[in-house]
């Protein structure tokens, strides 16, 4: 898959690409500078640096062929990392919260089981799998040209070429949420951050204003 697009405010035109196994190092460049840096999830748990399982994970999903970049001239300028979901998603997430407990990459998991779950995403929608957006990032300098909508709108044409049947996200962010609403997704679940607590009833994560819930969106394809 390959197309192009206008960048507003700009002559430079806009390539959308499926990322390969090649692209590996780039894009995790890119993923550190332009999403991890504003992630709440990342920046809401402590330390402020992705933990090495949370890199592979975002990675393991490029065999899929489901993870676009946008590029101009040749230079990373958005990505988005897709992969597929099953209906046993929830029972993973929690699985694999408990095998790396202790964690940070295991307390965002954990509250992401919790989304899962409380989403109930399959049973909701009657499909037997979906595509699920995990990342989406955009260069910075970039904001405002609208490289993020065509990223989704890019991935859903992939989703429906491939045949999922659904495309659905967590947005953690107040922005992402926004996208998703401007593109006419259906929102499912509000789960709000105050919720997520340790049994003494500390928060686990605090992103900065003014994100304040993650909320789980699905598109019908």
């Amino acid at each position: 898959m390959s197309s192009t697009a206008a960048v507003n405010d700009s002559n430079d035109s806009l390539e959308i690409k499926v990322a390969t196994a090649d692209d590996t190092e780039r894009l995790m460049q890119f993923l550190h500078a332009h999403y991890y840096r504003e992630e709440p999830l990342t920046v809401g748990c402590p330390p402020p640096e992705p933990d090495a399982e949370d890199e592979a994970f975002l990675l393991s999903n490029l065999p899929h062929g489901t993870c676009l970049m946008a590029l101009c001239d040749g230079r990373i300028v958005g990505a988005a990392v897709a992969g597929p979901k099953l209906p046993d998603e929830a029972a993973h997430l929690f699985e694999e919260a408990a095998r790396l407990s202790g964690t940070k990459w295991g307390r965002i998991l954990g509250f992401l089981a919790i989304v899962e779950r409380d989403a109930n995403v399959f049973e909701r929608l009657q499909v037997p799998k979906a595509l699920h957006l995990h990342a989406l990032g955009v260069d910075s300098t970039l904001r405002g040209r609208r490289i993020g909508e065509s990223i989704v709108t890019a991935l859903s044409s992939r989703a429906r070429e491939l045949g999922y049947p659904a495309l659905t996200t967590d947005c953690t962010s107040f922005y992402s949420a926004r996208l998703m609403e401007r593109l006419n997704f259906q929102l499912l679940n509000t789960l709000p951050y105050t919720g997520y607590v340790d049994a003494a009833g500390v928060q686990l994560i605090k992103p900065p204003a003014p994100h304040e819930h993650v909320k789980t969106y699905v598109l019908r394809l």
